[in-house]
């Protein structure tokens, strides 16, 4: 199984793997950092191995190098992003990547380390399609540990969106389907390998995820192609048998799932209209007009928030906080270069992959006679899973998704180094090695500069639980938690003090860390608690304090991200309920020219103008939105600022 302190960094980067995937993919940082937190570990733990100045089968330079030179522009690039907290979804994402990819490709080169970690993918897999089911048969609505699923017909296991449900699932089927075809494993577990890699495909049936169909076409496709040809490498006579028998089991495959989903008029529905005009053209078209803001550079992680609603075709009332193809936000967030850098990064890893098949087929499989090899199957399930990746990516943000982004950090890693012997040149000999030093500085960035934001984190995800189930005198002691590190008794009525949560653990940590006052929702979370609070106060005295604090939080939060429309709106709430017509007016045009195509934001204008007494103004505004707006379009994603 490799050296003791590797079998370390399987089971902490596994148990992170298991954190992510149970929580939402980690698509939050209140889940996502703790698996990041886990993974650093790892990479710090990692000191002890550098004392191995030399190693024998290094990891290929240029795989090493077009990685480290993407991580860079990305991180460089979310650095400097114009709000700080949208681009750190992406800055700590990319961390925990580099980690990963680093810790695979220079320890975790054992087949039997590589294996253990994909059976506990099997486990996590299992896990996700159980969920699954029970949402798509019984009830929509099950989650496990408490989180809360939006109301959609599709299966989409622990996470929220069925389309990163599937694209998971097309991953762990073609690495067991490989495992089960090319494995020197003994009957039993080629079984179980081929039962892991149905029971994935069952799942990505009931998600619907037009993207997850063809993301498993593909990758299966590619892997019955690779297969025939390596049949006609070490047996050529079985070559068009194999190759016929391969080709028809999955049409086979797909026919025996298609027919199975004719029992559901919603998947049919779904597979009828696979290659129809969907939401994602407006997605597209809107993210085009972005990737022209700023071509060479980008504007920065995490901005396609602000320029999607900008640049939004009516046809699409959804929140477009994706561009429902990485590629493209790629592009937007991160300019000409930053696609560069992704593409040499692609480009030297499908480079490696594929002279570790031809190699791996012609001086181990075929001198042997045995044709069975773990790591040829190893290596040719992760590339098939990347292929299959590279054809989802057009049309999801798989990318864009914690759990399903570490695990393709880890599949990547494989392919930059199948532990060959090969001849080490200069660069292998001088170069590579100091990479390993990368890991650990990374994982103490990560320990520094992260975990400190968790406890405001918690936070904020408290806050927000409770203002969803109107505790709204909870939800302003957390959220001003989360902002300050304590909580601030002289902004609530002096009776309510004393319903405030005791002092925590939470506490300590935010008194440490002294809360994150860059974090955009806890300001929200803080106003808006008052505002609804204050609605629903008779006493006139009562209502204006909290109307009062609802503007000061709100205020706050617009200094540190001015384009929110969500607060723009509720700021010109507030500010309507203290008759301060003029200042709710220009909120209001703000929230319009950021959203210009938002019938939300017409809806509450048309309100404020009908308060102020214009109402001629109001109903004018309705009745061009009535003729202009189209016909809605069909998207499982939901408007913020309607909720």
């Amino acid at each position: 199984m490799g050296r003791p302190v590797n079998i370390v960094y399987l089971v902490v980067v596994g148990l992170a793997l298991v954190w992510i995937e149970c929580f939402i993919g980690g698509t939050r940082l209140v889940y996502s950092l703790p698996a990041y937190g886990l993974i650093s570990i790892a990479a710090i733990l990692s000191v002890f191995s550098i004392r191995r100045r030399r190693l024998r089968t290094p990891p290929d330079f240029l795989c090493v190098a077009s990685t480290l030179l993407m991580g860079a522009w990305v991180l460089a690039r979310a650095w400097n992003s114009p709000v700080p907290y949208l681009s750190w979804p992406d800055f700590f994402m990319m961390l925990a990547c580099l980690m990963v990819y680093l810790i695979t490709a220079f320890y975790l080169t054992n087949t039997g380390l590589q294996t253990a970690l994909i059976v506990v993918l099997w486990g996590i897999a299992a896990l996700e399609v159980w969920v699954g089911m029970v949402q798509f048969i019984h009830d929509q609505h099950f989650m496990l540990f408490g989180l809360i699923r939006p109301t959609i017909l599709r299966a989409s296991g622990m996470y929220i969106s069925p389309n990163n449900f599937a694209g998971f699932l097309a991953a762990v089927a073609v690495l067991s389907a490989s495992l089960g075809i090319w494995s020197r494993w003994p009957a039993w577990a080629k079984i179980l390998a081929f039962y892991f890699s149905a029971v994935c495909m069952a799942g990505i049936a009931i998600s619907g995820s037009r993207g997850g169909y063809f993301d498993i076409i593909g990758s299966m496709l590619c892997l019955a192609i690779a297969c025939s040809y390596a049949t006609r490498v070490l047996d050529p006579p079985r070559f068009i048998p194999v190759a016929v028998a391969s080709l028809g089991a999955l049409v086979g495959v797909v026919a025996l799932v298609a027919f199975l989903m004719g029992h559901s008029p919603y998947l049919v529905h779904r597979m009828q209209t696979m290659v129809v005009k969907d939401v994602r053209i407006y997605n597209w078209a809107a993210a085009l007009d972005h990737i022209r803001v700023n071509p060479w550079f980008g504007t920065g992680a995490g901005t396609h928030l602000i320029y999607g609603r900008f640049f939004r075709r009516p046809e699409i009332q959804a929140d477009p906080v994706h561009a429902h193809c990485d590629y493209l936000e790629l592009l937007a967030e991160y300019g000409i270069i930053g696609g560069c850098c992704v593409a040499l990064f692609i480009f030297a890893h499908l480079r490696n992959a594929l002279h570790t098949y031809s190699c791996l087929l012609r001086q181990r499989l075929l001198p042997s006679g045995f044709h069975r090899s773990n790591r040829f199957a190893l290596q040719l399930g992760a590339l098939c899973a990347v292929l299959g990746l590279a054809i989802h990516s057009v049309v999801d943000f798989d990318m864009h998704i914690p759990g399903n982004a570490l695990i393709f950090a880890f599949l990547f890693g494989l392919l930059a180094n199948p532990a060959m012997q090969r001849p080490m040149g200069f660069v292998d000999r001088r170069l590579t090695p100091w990479a390993k030093f990368i890991a650990p500085a990374l994982g103490l960035f990560m320990l520094s500069w992260g975990m400190p934001l968790l406890p405001a984190e918690v936070a904020g995800e408290l806050a927000r639980g409770f203002l969803r189930n109107h505790d709204f005198l909870d939800a302003i002691a957390f959220a001003q938690k989360g902002i300050s590190g304590v909580p601030q008794l002289a902004t609530l009525p002096a009776e309510d003090a004393a319903d405030l949560p005791p002092r925590s653990l939470l506490d300590t940590a935010l008194s440490k860390t002294g809360g994150d006052p860059w974090n955009p929702d806890l300001y929200f979370y803080l106003g808006e608690a008052n505002r609804v609070l204050a609605s629903r106060i008779m006493d006139p005295f009562m209502r204006q304090r909290n109307l009062e604090r609802a503007a000061a939080a709100f205020n706050a939060g617009l200094n540190v991200f001015p384009q929110d429309e969500n607060m723009l709106v509720r700021y010109g709430q507030v500010l309507d309920g203290m008759r301060q017509f003029a200042a709710a007016d220009v909120l209001y045009q703000r929230a319009l020219h950021w959203d210009p195509n938002l019938g939300a934001i017409r809806t509450y204008y048309e309100s404020h103008l009908t308060a102020e007494g214009k109402k001629a103004e109001a109903d004018a505004m309705a009745a061009d939105w009535a003729n202009y707006k189209p016909a809605p379009v069909d998207s499982d994603s939901k408007t913020d600022i309607a909720q």
